[in-house]
């Protein structure tokens, strides 16, 4: 796995109780991590192929201007829950698998 997908899902392991236990320090890192996935998927060549197309097109149509994402992603939570999704189909797919 790339090497920037592989250091977001290690970021995101810092929040994975972040619904439940809120911080500025988390909010930080969901915020980064999420503009960090749009940054290094959209840099992605065959590679983005292997992922659902959900994650090709949220993250294609929000670099564009939707305003329909846009907006949706202005919510916190919302941008965990796709990294949320993201990190999960990694680790179901075995591209990343969790350090000890």
């Amino acid at each position: 796995m790339n090497e920037c997908l592989h250091n977001i899902c290690q970021s995101f392991e810092e929040t994975t109780d972040f619904l439940i236990d809120k911080s500025q320090e988390k909010e930080k890192i969901v915020t980064k991590a999420f503009y960090d996935f749009l940054e290094c998927f959209s840099s992605l060549k065959e590679e983005k192929l292997e992922f659902p197309k959900e994650f090709q097109n949220d993250v294609s149509n929000y670099l564009k201007g939707n305003l329909g994402l846009l907006k949706k992603f202005e919510d916190i939570e919302m941008r965990y829950l796709m990294l949320s999704d993201f990190y999960d189909y990694c680790r179901l797919t075995k591209r990343y698998k969790k350090e000890h």
